[in-house]
């Protein structure tokens, strides 16, 4: 469930799950969508048949996110460390 962010082919599917304030501060260029604003509407921005890739600072919050959309039937995985790793 998690991936190193060198692993990832399509990075196009990167979802910054960090608060709006955080992403601000340390944007890397990818999509934004905090994590309560995604659980609460997965369909609103995922599709069940990609992939997504889940970033947060450290990996912790992006991991526990994804193990909640997996159960849900989405495809996605945790960037392993953050942006902390990447950054």
């Amino acid at each position: 469930m998690e991936i190193n962010y060198y692993d990832i082919k399509n990075k196009s599917n990167i979802i910054d799950v960090r608060l709006a304030k955080e992403f601000n501060k340390n944007n890397l260029g990818f999509i934004n969508i905090p994590k309560f604003t995604l659980l609460r509407e997965p369909d609103k921005y995922l599709n069940k048949n990609e992939k997504y890739y889940l970033l947060c600072s450290t990996g912790e919050v992006s991991l526990s996110c994804a193990k909640i959309l997996n159960a849900l039937g989405y495809h996605c995985y945790s960037i392993t460390g953050g942006i902390e790793r990447i950054n």
